[in-house]
């Protein structure tokens, strides 16, 4: 593990150096394009408290020195998420964060603790061009709020795709998979690749269970919000429940341990989908993995694979002083350059630059030739109506309704029938504060 630490630090180092030395030539590519009257003093140096959670913790340190790189008179304050640590701990010490990056199941503490500010003034003053992200993302955004606010800036996406080992369907003969799959075909496939060998049990495919149910394929929503009620006993779940929990109910594919170290270490999965964890693909490649990559699959009916966009953000809490500071670290850190640097690292770039996606996952080892592209067929779909209650809505359904169906412990009517009093018990409990 620290080995991997240094090999990042050091591959970022000289990514940043590289790419930040263009940027010297071509600065005007931040998505930050203010002009701001050239006094001839040097700004006045400002320290903005970092507050980072979720996946991004591990950004932290690349994101101070890129920052530093490019403000000098900018120091950040980086405070990681923890024991002891958490947003709800900086506020009980009288502490406000200038700038918040987040995940998207949480942002209802975000709105509940009132972090959220609407950044639409500073995106106008600052001239930052909402066009430079991806298709989709916009419209997205806007969905959280009620009254048409931009109340987030979305950093990366967390788009699906399909990992399959080769080695596993050349060990039996079976056809690899293919981009623009319907789920239907992808089950026929999982079965033909789900075997016992030397008494090892090879499963076919294995899922991430909330961030299937975060990616909302058929864009139904969970909550109604115009009554604020669950909405999730439907034909349209019922179907998506049958569909996903058709692969665990394949004779030896039943959901065991966890797929991602079945997959990564134990190697005796065929395929998986989930959280994008290619930047761990390396070392996994190089104990024997045979990895390459397709398309998520789309429902019958369904012209393309589009999914509710799952990305984690930065938000500028209200209170603080430094909002303008703070906007034009978030609109660097959304340049061409940093998200070059990041893409490189196999993180998807948020913004919608073919130069940047060419350059995605770069610099992980032993990726060249790969299907990467089918990264980028997770388009994202038209935002279905949002709720505060989303997030735990989204829980309650996973663990109320996927899983112990998936399991066998319940038939889809009960399930769905009980995630929904469940959720609808939460949301009173929630009125009721």
């Amino acid at each position: 593990m620290q080995r991997g630490r240094k090999l990042f630090g050091l591959i970022v180092s000289v990514s940043i150096a590289a790419i930040m030395t263009s940027a010297c030539s071509n600065s005007d590519k931040t998505g930050e394009k203010s002009k701001e009257v050239d006094s001839g003093a040097p700004p006045a140096p400002v320290t903005l408290t970092f507050f980072t959670h979720g996946n991004s913790i591990v950004l932290a340190e690349t994101i101070e020195l890129l920052v530093q790189k490019k403000f000098p008179h900018v120091t950040l304050k980086t405070i990681k998420d923890g024991k002891g640590t958490s947003i709800f701990d900086l506020l009980n010490g009288g502490q406000t964060p200038d700038l918040i990056s987040y995940s998207l199941g949480s942002l209802q503490d975000l709105r509940t603790l009132h972090l959220l500010s609407d950044l639409t003034p500073l995106i106008q003053k600052h001239r930052f061009d909402l066009e430079r992200l991806v298709p989709g993302a916009v419209d997205t955004v806007i969905s959280y709020s009620d009254k048409g606010e931009f109340l987030l800036m979305p950093f990366e996406l967390n788009n699906n795709a399909i990992y399959y080992n080769k080695n596993i369907f050349d060990k039996f003969g079976v056809p690899y998979p293919k981009d623009g799959m319907t789920w239907e075909e992808m089950l026929n496939i999982a079965k033909m690749v789900t075997r016992t060998d030397s008494g090892v049990q090879y499963k076919g495919f294995q899922y991430n269970a909330l961030n299937v149910v975060y990616k909302d394929q058929l864009a139904q929503g969970f909550v109604d919000p115009k009554t604020n009620k669950a909405a999730i006993n439907t034909d349209a779940w019922q179907r998506w429940l049958d569909v996903m929990t058709s692969f665990y109910k394949i004779d030896g594919n039943a959901q065991a341990g966890d797929e991602k170290v079945n997959f990564l270490k134990n190697q005796t999965v065929a395929m998986r989908t989930g959280p994008n964890y290619i930047t761990e693909l390396p070392a996994a490649m190089e104990a024997g993995l045979n990895v390459d990559f397709v398309s998520l699959p789309r429902f019958n009916g369904m012209s393309g694979s589009s999914s509710q966009m799952n990305a984690p953000f930065y938000v500028i809490p209200p209170s603080t002083p430094h909002k303008d500071t703070a906007f034009q670290v978030i609109a660097y850190l959304l340049s061409d350059e940093v998200q070059t640097i990041m893409a490189r690292q196999g993180r998807i770039p948020i913004i919608n630059s073919e130069n940047v996606k060419k350059e995605y996952a770069k610099d992980l080892k032993g990726l060249d030739g790969k299907n990467l592209a089918a990264f980028f067929q997770d388009a994202i779909a038209k935002p279905v109506p949002s709720t505060a209650y989303d997030g735990q809505a989204k829980s309650i359904f996973t663990n109320t309704a996927l899983v112990p169906v998936y399991q066998g412990k319940k038939d889809i009517n009960t399930a769905l029938r009980e995630a929904e009093e469940q959720i609808n018990k939460y949301i009173d409990s929630e009125m009721k504060k």
